[in-house]
Parts: structure tokens; C-alpha cells; sequence
């Protein structure tokens, strides 16, 4: 029966329908309050005002709109308040479209305007004007936009749209409200695309032949190892592999094309191209879980590598070339359209190897290989090699394990090595965003180098709980030392243990060294300043992961990674 469409009922056309989803998505903290108001706006908006708010949400922007600068002493014109006033409330609020928003305060009196109609008459017009037009139109922004309005213009205007909704849960809002697949709604919102072209009904429309062939499946998901591994019985009715370092990913394959799509709910083939050219090499109607993992010549790379293709879409000759990837097989999800996941996991991996071996030498596709071992204490000792490696640790995967949705406990273990820890000392602290824009919840952390001086080496913003975070607030409110723009230097105080992943050196650094993933573990109140880690400490846990890269990681003539 044809569905009937909703979003062609205008209900809703002005400008107030998005500002309210956008303070109200700011507002709200379940993702599943989230999806539902997703999916009551675009079930009430005007088609190409949904085709807008989709583009904005799935996080595109209009580029090249306005300076900051220029929208600072604009602002001062219009506010009669000076630059370096604004300066000093931008720094307290910590969001320039809200500092904007605030002073300059909008017109109660104005009729709602609606999304397509800002994005038309104001946003894309902008783009291209030079400076005196520029200043002109915005004024005439100014006084056509309502107080509620001029946050979510600013925000686009800024291009910083960011209210914690991820493209995924976008997906899930489309996708209910055209009763499609969610991967479905994240092909045909990916790539480059032109809203005020591309219909609603051919985002959120009924499926098509076309798109059948970029179904995931719900990913399955390894459960921590929180007990002694003996305790799984006999290690030979295990499979045991290395946890990969890099992206989890489904890579996808019909005759009309690949997909790669993440744990995230996300599809990252734009940033990987030259995995996708995999697909004409593949059978169709193939689905494979694996690991993107950074991948050169001498092998494995660190994830930080790999960082650099992140959300780079088609990118160049030189980056590919620079740093080139690889896909870490190790499950078969369907074969030839059929579904493989109730099969047991050797007989997956079986069926796996014999596709892969079909495969001309030199792609970068292959498969995981086991981690053989007699008895637990030898596997153990093993697993101690993971750094060295540059991998997370150990996967433990009942051989007789069927494909199961989401995290089932008993079947998958993930047994990973125990992160580095230091203890280190506030130096700096700058306000948050959102609900923490008025509390001092981001800061740099400093360790002592051999002089007995303190020298910066992260910063970090998360582990601490709200009672936490208001204690620290305090103290830096009553120990400023200095200002350098929105940062504030903070006298000596405070020690947190942090951890992190892993340590690099680094020429970008002044301290010679980046830390990956630093993470506030605890407060230590029981330590002083002068009592925290050295930088040759961490110094030496870059050297330790560079010397076991350079010597440690090779691989074998079929590509599989190799210690020593």
C-alpha cells in the first residue's frame, strides 16, 4: 500500500519549526528524545525545508559565509558594545553564535522566516557578496530574525552546527519517518549533494531495487575480559587473534558498488576510496566485518595515521599515497546474498579464507590471522606483546560461536592491555561548551622535565563527575595566574592520573611528545605538584613504541603481521 507523504502536508513551513528542534535538541540529553523530535519536525516540515535541515544535521555547511572577525565588529556596530567587549563575552560564554545571539537580540516583532528561505536569501547570497554587501545583508538578517532564531542562525552562519546529534541517530530519525533501513537513508545522504535540489521524498521515499545491496548487520560485540582467562576452560575451544587498532567496519559489496559502514552508523567510503575499488575484485551480495587499519609498506602503522583520513572526502593522490590503508578481515557475515551468521565461527572463517585466497597479491584486503598458543600462561605472555605490536590486545572467540546482535556475554572476550598512566598537574583551564560553557571543565596538564620545570604534554576534559567538576572550578576561580585568550594559567594545584593509549614523539609539540586518547582516570588528592611524572618518563614510553614499530613490525610475504 503506498505511504502516504506527510511532509507534503506543509504544516509547518516557517522558520520557528527548525528553531525549535534546535533548542530543543540542544536541551534534550537521551538519544532516544532526540530521534523522536527528528522525527515529529521532518514529519511536520515543509519539503525543502527538511531537505535543508537534513544536509545541516548529516553535518555539511555552507563555506566561505562570513569571518569571524568580521561578524565580531559587525556585531559591535550593531550592539553599540566594543569588539574587545565582545571578545571578553565570547570568552565567558565559550560559543561565539551564542555570544552573537545574546547581544545583538533579534526582533520580537518579525514574522517566522522559513529554513530554505534563510538559506536562499541570506546564507548562499552571503557567500559570494563582497564586504560591504556582506555587512549590509546581515543587518537586514538582523532585523527580519526573531530572538529564538538568531542561535541556529549564527550556528549556520559560523558553520560550528554541532548539537549532539550524530549522523547515525540522524539516519534513525529519516529512516523512521520513511520506514526504510537506516543504511539505506546513509547512502543516499552521502557524497556531495545539493538540498535545494534533491527532494525529501528521494531521501526518506519507499526503497528502490537499487538499494538493497547496503543492508549491514547489527555488529557483535566482544564483552571485557574481567576475569582470569583460565576460568574460560580449555584454551583449544577458542579462537584468539589480535585486537586491531583502527576502525570497525562492515565492508559491504553488490555489482553496483561497495560500502563501508562503521560501528558508529556511519559510511566512510569516501574517505577510503581505494578500498572500495576493492569491489569489482569481490563477489557480489558479500558482507565482511574487519578493521580499517593504517597500513604501510614496512606494516601495521599507529592509529594516529590513520586519523588523518578521517572525514577527508575523496581525498587526493598524495594522501593516498602517503598514507595508504588496509582492511583486516576476520568475519563473513553473507555470502552470495546468504546469510552466514548462525554458522559457527570456523566454519564463517573458513568460507572467508576461501574467498580471500581468489584474490590477486597486493590488496589491501587480508585476513586476520590466529594467535596460536598451547596453554593460557603462554597466551598471556603473548598478549604482553600487544603494545610492541601496536595493537589493543587480545580477541577470544568461542569457535562454535554463531554472529550475534550487539554484545552477548560468553561467546566474545576482548582482552586488552591495561592503558599507560601518569599522574599530572593543572596548568591551564578553559571554559567548556554547551551545558558546561560557564564551568572551567577543560584543561592542560603539565609533568616535570629534568630541570624540575613544569612542561604542558596534554589536555583533557572528561572522567570527572559533575561534583568534581564544580570543586575544580572553584580552585581555578580562585587561582588564576594569567590569561592567553579564552585559556586561563592556573597555579600548581591539583594532580589528576591520567591515562592514555599510547605515546609518540612529536615536532608540533613543545614538549617533544603526543599522547593518545588522555583521559582523567582519578583526582589524586594525595599527591602535590612536585610529586608528578617526568616528561622522560613519557619520553621513554615513545621511544619504547617507536623502537618495537621500527624493529618489531613486519610481515610476512603474505602480509601478516610478524614480531621479530
Amino acid at each position: 500500500m503506498a505511504r502516504e507523504s506527510v511532509w507534503e502536508k506543509s504544516r509547518c513551513e516557517k522558520m520557528k519549526g527548525f528553531s525549535e528542534l534546535f533548542h530543543d535538541l540542544d536541551e534534550m540529553i537521551k538519544t532516544g528524545e532526540r530521534i523522536t523530535r527528528m522525527v515529529k519536525y521532518f514529519e511536520d516540515a515543509h519539503e525543502e525545508d527538511a531537505s535543508w535541515a537534513s544536509w545541516f544535521l548529516a553535518g555539511n555547511r555552507i563555506k566561505g559565509v562570513v569571518k569571524t572577525g568580521q561578524l565580531r565588529e559587525w556585531a559591535s556596530q550593531r550592539s553599540g558594545w566594543p569588539v574587545w567587549l565582545i571578545d571578553e563575552c565570547y570568552e565567558r560564554v565559550g560559543d561565539l553564535a551564542e555570544t552573537l545571539s545574546l547581544l545583538i537580540g533579534g526582533n520580537k516583532e518579525a514574522a517566522p522566516t522559513s529554513l530554505s528561505e534563510v538559506v536562499r536569501e541570506i546564507l548562499l547570497p552571503l557567500a559570494h557578496a563582497d564586504r560591504s554587501e556582506k555587512a549590509e545583508s546581515l543587518k537586514r538578517a538582523w532585523d527580519r530574525l526573531r530572538p529564538m532564531d538568531l542561535l541556529p542562525f549564527h550556528k549556520l552562519l559560523t558553520g560550528g552546527f554541532r548539537i549532539g546529534v550524530s549522523r547515525g541517530n540522524l539516519c534513525k530519525a529519516l529512516a523512521e519517518v520513511g520506514q526504510v533501513d537506516p543504511a539505506i537513508i546513509a547512502q543516499r545522504i552521502s557524497g556531495d549533494w545539493d538540498p535545494g535540489i534533491r527532494k525529501f521524498e528521494q531521501i526518506v521515499g519507499e526503497e528502490r531495487p537499487e538499494d538493497s545491496w547496503c543492508r549491514p548487520f547489527p555488529f557483535c560485540l566482544a564483552s571485557p575480559l574481567q576475569k582470569e582467562p583460565e576460568t574460560l576452560g580449555d584454551l583449544n575451544d577458542w579462537w584468539v587473534e589480535w585486537k586491531w587498532d583502527g576502525i570497525r567496519c562492515q565492508f559491504l559489496n553488490e555489482e553496483n558498488g561497495g560500502l563501508l559502514w562503521t560501528r558508529g552508523d556511519e559510511s566512510v567510503g569516501e574517505s577510503f576510496p581505494e578500498l572500495l575499488n576493492l569491489s569489482p575484485h569481490l563477489p557480489a551480495g558479500l558482507a565482511i566485518d574487519g578493521e580499517i587499519l593504517a597500513w604501510g609498506p614496512e606494516g601495521m602503522r599507529p592509529f594516529s595515521r590513520l586519523q588523518k583520513r578521517l572525514g577527508r572526502k575523496q581525498p587526493g593522490p598524495s594522501i593516498l599515497k602517503k598514507e595508504p590503508v588496509r582492511f583486516m578481515a576476520y568475519d563473513l557475515l553473507r555470502m552470495e546474498g546468504v546469510d552466514m551468521r548462525t554458522l559457527p565461527f570456523l566454519d564463517r572463517r573458513k568460507r572467508l579464507q576461501s574467498i580471500l585466497e581468489e584474490l590477486p597479491g597486493g590488496f589491501p584486503l587480508q585476513l586476520s590471522m590466529p594467535v596460536e598458543s598451547t596453554d593460557w600462561e603462554k597466551l598471556a605472555k603473548k598478549r604482553e606483546e600487544s603494545r610492541d605490536r601496536g595493537v589493543e590486545g587480545l580477541m577470544l572467540k568461542r569457535r562454535d560461536s554463531v554472529y550475534s546482535t550487539g554484545r552477548v556475554k560468553g561467546d566474545w572476550y576482548k582482552w586488552k592491555v591495561d592503558p599507560y598512566v601518569a599522574d599530572m598537574v593543572v596548568v591551564g583551564a578553559q571554559l567548556g561548551h554547551g551545558k558546561r560553557a560557564n564551568i572551567y571543565s577543560d584543561y592542560t596538564l603539565a609533568v616535570l622535565d629534568q630541570q624540575g620545570e613544569m612542561v604542558t604534554v596534554a589536555k583533557a576534559y572528561s572522567g570527572l563527575s559533575d561534583v568534581e567538576l564544580k570543586e575544580v572550578d572553584r580552585y581555578v576561580r580562585k587561582n588564576v595566574t594569567g590569561k592567553f585568550g579564552p585559556v586561563r594559567s592556573v597555579r600548581p594545584g591539583i594532580v589528576f592520573e591520567v591515562a592514555f593509549e599510547g605515546a609518540r614523539s612529536s615536532g608540533r609539540h613543545k614538549s617533544g611528545i603526543a599522547l593518545r586518547f588522555p583521559r582523567i582516570q582519578r583526582w589524586r588528592k594525595d599527591k602535590k605538584p612536585e610529586e608528578v611524572d617526568t616528561l622522560e618518563n613519557l619520553l621513554g614510553y615513545a621511544r619504547m613504541g617507536e623502537r618495537a614499530r621500527e624493529d618489531g613490525t613486519k610481515t610476512d610475504d603474505a602480509g601478516n603481521l610478524l614480531l621479530f
